[in-house]
């Protein structure tokens, strides 16, 4: 219905309201549709994350070899002077990169269960790193630079998840039982 062909109240806005009404409705359907990965916090921190998680762990691959040669020796290579590594570690942080990389190219709902995954096996990590870091139960190698990062790593993706992307994820879920 053409704007000018509605009917007019005696201010001459009620027939405008409805057509607005009408078009906003249209576009709060448009809005439910899923967010791209720069309008998702979720999805563009799991690909960030994920992304530097895969070149750590391919190089942890090479840099472990620096260090005695067991499987899960404590005493791995250095990465980059900082970061001890053996091949376990190297390999977890490939599985969980692949995990974030997954994820992150999915949708928004995946993306925030894979930071939630993701941020309580590095927490859990973490915790082992800080209590076991000079026991022979420290068969990751880690060393008090890897503990933090992944502390603050995990702490970043559990915030993550848990508090943004609410609006985009209430509207997909009302969306998915209509």
């Amino acid at each position: 219905m053409p704007i000018s062909a509605a009917p007019r109240s005696p201010a001459g806005t009620a027939g405008l309201t409805h057509v607005a009404s009408a078009v906003y409705e249209e576009e709060t359907e448009v809005a439910i549709k899923e967010p791209g990965i720069t309008a998702s916090p979720n999805r563009g921190l799991a690909l960030t994350v994920g992304g530097v998680l895969a070149l750590w762990g391919i190089l942890g691959f090479f840099f472990a070899a620096d260090g005695d040669p067991g499987f899960f020796s404590r005493q791995g290579g250095m990465l980059w002077n900082a970061f001890g590594v053996n091949p376990p570690l190297a390999l977890i942080w490939v599985l969980l990169a692949a995990v974030l990389l997954i994820t992150g190219l999915g949708n928004t709902i995946g993306s925030r269960n894979g930071n939630l995954l993701v941020g309580a096996v590095l927490v859990v990590l973490a915790v082992y790193g800080f209590v076991f870091v000079d026991t022979s139960a420290n068969i990751f190698a880690l060393n008090t630079t890897d503990n933090v990062f992944h502390a603050i790593v995990g702490v970043v993706l559990l915030l993550t998840a848990f508090g943004a992307d609410k609006e985009n994820l209430r509207a997909l879920r009302a969306a998915a039982r209509a």
